[in-house]
């Protein structure tokens, strides 16, 4: 069994390039533009999917940034809480894994809305006999990619670390049976 501060310095780790993956699928979408004709571009704030996972993205970014300084403690002080109680354990154990769905639920609309739009406009290009690789609109959503791609790898630090933050006793007290049975 590994011990209580290297579990905490791979937690640690893991929260970090959660923020870097999530910061990154940030980044990429709002640089991400195309020209529309005339003056206007194309972004990701029109593209409903897009949206979502620029949404996503942030939640798991500020969850990370909310929990990274009790993580930080938890690491450099020999595996010791910061705040003693049933409450941090349980932030961990039902926070990440709420974020994990959250971010794989994002991961999800990212990848198909992308692959929806591309056969789309595809298919409205070749109705027009023209090539849709040759518009900027195809570079456009290969970024969407990208910034999925990078919400994928926060999605997968989540999960790692969703494993991670199991306590040894469940978050509920020892002589209560669960919610539904007292």
């Amino acid at each position: 069994m590994a011990s209580k501060k290297g579990m905490a310095i791979a937690s640690l780790v893991l929260r970090l390039f959660t923020i870097l993956f999530a910061a990154g699928c940030i980044v990429v979408l709002i640089l991400d533009k195309a020209p529309n004709g005339g003056d206007s571009n194309v972004t990701f704030r029109d593209v409903i999917g897009y949206k979502y996972v620029f949404a996503t993205a942030a939640v798991a970014a500020a969850y990370c940034l909310l929990l990274l300084p009790f993580t930080m403690y938890r690491a450099c002080c020999t595996g010791k809480k910061l705040v003693r109680g049933p409450f941090l354990p349980a932030l961990y154990f039902y926070g990440d894994k709420v974020v994990a769905f959250v971010l794989a639920s994002g991961v999800g609309a990212g990848f198909l809305d992308t692959a929806d739009l591309k056969v789309a406009y595809g298919d409205f290009f070749e109705l027009f006999g023209e090539d849709f690789k040759d518009t900027p609109l195809e570079g456009f959503f290969n970024k969407g990619y990208v910034a999925t791609a990078l919400l994928a790898g926060a999605f997968l630090c989540m999960a790692i670390l969703s494993k991670f933050s199991f306590p040894r006793r469940p978050p509920t007290d020892a002589t209560n049976k669960g919610f539904f049975f007292r």
